[in-house]
């Protein structure tokens, strides 16, 4: 190593100290620099795809935990972390050396040894269980691997391509829901946006520029609120801070996929965050917003008064502000405020030479869930769906006949809530009853439900339960009475559940195993399509109207009762009805054909002009493409608006026309009927 080297590596070290004794002038900075040492001397000659010398990224670790003020000890792990696994350090060395607390953080976030007859998906699960079992020992394992992710993102580029997107999509499955089940919204939020511009970049880069196009609009908006609000606050003698609320780019992304709203259409996007002195003044100032501006009717939400198990509390509300324009407040103490953007590192806040105690994990159940979570599933595929349904942290918050406030997961019915009650109640439940009406077991709820669980002495689990319970409480306890109490019927439905689908369906002779591909090869008519599952040809498949796949799009094939396999657009707002029935999807993808033509309907807007129709129908033809169906009308203001059924090969090949209908003189608009989000 150059002297030069040294002077900068040594630099870089001197800035994470001066960032720990910012907050933590009692850090034990000895410790911190023998912990910096001993890496990079178990690290030297090692380099990272970007050249950089391994060190570096330990360090950049280090540094993020640091700037979420945590203790010396995770800092000291962070900068070791990877020296068990990459290095030949054994955890011996590390615990005789560095003592048992350092030995268990460092254990924590160090893989499994890959063992050959194992998958990829199975290494993946130990792994995942190992790591989640240290967190229930102590916290600060996940917050280590959390800033690990949070690094090897932010140097992602210098992966291949392949391993870009599968690396994203964990951290977007897994990794970036753990930070938010734990509250650390900075983090959580950071590592969605960076997996979002790997998996989407179009999209991510659409919603970008949308926002850099609005953003002085917006930020003059906020403005005059700020002003508004600060105004009324001071007439009544409250002091608070008042900001803009930044919208990161995935969460827009998500809100406009799930409710299948425009981009204009989110409420958020405009959104201030007030932050006050005591409790009492988050209700005085929420009495003051809604006197200034029109609250929206089932937009406000205490989280004061019923804290999310992540520890956020704040006050939500939405109100019709200035110019009519959706306005959302969020109001919270500066304690509060502190809480939700690090969530439980906040534990951490200046607290030196002090363990974990189970206090801290009380509202984590998750957590505590893990290993029986583990036991419970049938193979690792199982248990990696589990924990990312399990992983999603919106929450319900519905009531008990007596006024109790029970929390569930988004999705949860009266099974979940029984189980939630006591075990016995979900053993013996036979029935619910809902707001008073009585309602089957699969019956989602909804924050504000007052939900009654009916039961009988002879009312047991069934094997239906699993197909729709939330809660992984919930499904570990129904696994284990099903396992041991399954009587011979149980077992021979369960063995037959299959047969049965199968001889509903005009599918029944195809084998279609839930890992296997089905590639969609050709379209005729735009009704049926040859495929191939396991080389057989003959299966029947459509593509709705509903959202029109083509080539390019990311879909899904859902197996249905006489009609054969019915391709969707993962995006598709008709899957939502067919959720409950999670058994009959089945994977589908693109096979390559230079043939296949599919039916797009499209929708261009302009100012009208002579000939613009002729015009937009000449640059059509001259796309390789026919035109099945066209309108014309003609719009209040001189406006034109032209729809067209094209026979395009792919999205890339739609891209080409929208790309060349927008350049006619007048056009405003391209788009896809069936989507409101304006291709690019």
């Amino acid at each position: 190593m150059s002297e030069f080297e040294l002077k900068i590596r040594r630099r870089d070290l001197d800035s994470l100290i001066e960032l720990i004794l910012s907050y933590n002038p009692q850090a034990d900075i000895d410790l911190l620099r023998s912990c910096y040492i001993y890496a990079e001397e178990a690290h030297q000659g090692q380099t990272r795809l970007s050249g950089e010398p391994y060190i570096i990224h330990p360090l950049e670790v280090g540094i993020i935990l640091a700037s979420l003020k945590m203790d010396t000890i995770t800092i000291c792990a962070a900068l070791m972390h990877d020296v068990v696994e990459d290095t030949g350090t054994t955890l011996e060395i590390i615990r005789e050396r560095f003592g048992e607390e350092m030995a268990i953080l460092i254990d924590g976030v160090t893989k499994i040894s890959y063992i050959k007859n194992k998958s990829r998906a199975s290494a993946q699960a130990d792994t995942l269980r190992k790591m989640l079992m240290a967190t229930v020992r102590d916290i600060r394992v996940i917050i280590i691997k959390l800033a690990d992710k949070t690094h090897n993102m932010r140097t992602i580029m210098f992966q291949p391509i392949e391993k870009q997107y599968r690396i994203a999509r964990e951290v977007l499955d897994i990794y970036a829901p753990i930070a938010r089940r734990l509250g650390m919204t900075r983090i959580s939020s950071d590592l969605e946006d960076m997996a979002f511009h790997v998996i989407y970049k179009e999209e991510y880069d659409y919603i970008r520029e949308l926002l850099a196009q609005k953003e002085p609009e917006r930020e003059q908006y906020l403005k005059k609120i700020r002003e508004t609000v600060t105004s009324r606050l001071s007439e009544i003698g409250l002091e608070a801070e008042i900001s803009g609320r930044a919208k990161h780019y995935f969460s827009i992304f998500r809100k406009m996929k799930l409710n299948n709203k425009d981009f204009d259409e989110i409420y958020d996007l405009r959104a201030i965050r007030i932050i006050t002195h005591e409790v009492r003044d988050c209700y005085a100032v929420l009495g003051v917003i809604h006197t200034l501006w029109t609250p929206l009717a089932g937009r406000f939400k205490d989280y004061i008064a019923v804290p999310k198990t992540n520890m956020y509390q704040s006050l939500h509300t939405t109100v019709i502000g200035p110019e009519g324009h959706p306005l959302e407040v969020q109001i919270r103490t500066r304690e509060m405020h502190e809480t939700a953007i690090m969530g439980i590192a906040s534990h951490w806040l200046y607290k030196e030479n002090r363990k974990p105690s189970a206090g801290d994990y009380r509202d984590l159940e998750f957590f505590r869930n893990i290993n029986k979570l583990y036991e419970s599933s049938n193979d690792s595929r199982e248990f990696l769906n589990d924990l990312k349904m399990d992983l999603y942290e919106d929450e319900i918050f519905v009531f008990t006949p007596k006024g109790k406030i029970i929390r569930l997961g988004k999705g949860a019915t009266p099974v979940d809530f029984a189980f939630a009650i006591h075990s016995e109640v979900g053993f013996h439940t036979s029935g619910a009853r809902v707001n008073n009406k009585i309602v089957p077991l699969r019956t989602r709820l909804n924050s504000g439900d007052i939900v009654e669980v009916l039961t009988s002495k002879t009312g047991h689990p069934s094997a239906s339960w699993l197909k729709y319970v939330k809660s992984s409480g919930a499904r570990y306890k129904i696994r284990a009475w099903l396992r041991k109490n399954r009587s011979k019927d149980d077992e021979a439905a369960q063995k037959s559940g299959e047969s049965k689908k199968r001889k509903e369906a005009p599918t029944a002779a195809v084998k279609i195993p839930e890992e296997e591909q089905i590639k969609i090869r050709r379209v005729s008519n735009g009704s049926q399509s040859a495929i191939s599952v396991d080389g057989d040809k003959n299966v029947l498949i459509r593509l709705p109207q509903c959202c029109q796949p083509i080539p390019g799009d990311d879909v899904i094939g859902f197996i249905t009762r006489g009609r054969g396999i019915t391709v969707h657009k993962r995006s598709c707002p008709s899957l939502k009805r067919l959720e409950r029935e999670k058994e009959r999807f089945i994977k589908v993808v693109w096979e390559k054909s230079d043939k296949a033509a599919y039916p797009v309907k499209i929708a261009v807007e302009g100012v009208d002009r002579p000939n613009l129709l002729k015009d937009v129908a000449d640059e059509i033809s001259l796309c390789s493409t026919n035109i099945l169906k066209a309108e014309a009308e003609a719009k209040p203001g001189g406006n034109a608006l032209f729809k067209f059924t094209l026979q395009v090969k792919s999205n890339e090949h739609f891209g080409e026309i929208a790309s060349k209908i927008r350049q006619i003189k007048n056009i405003t608009n391209v788009y896809k009927l069936n989507e409101k989000v304006t291709l690019k």
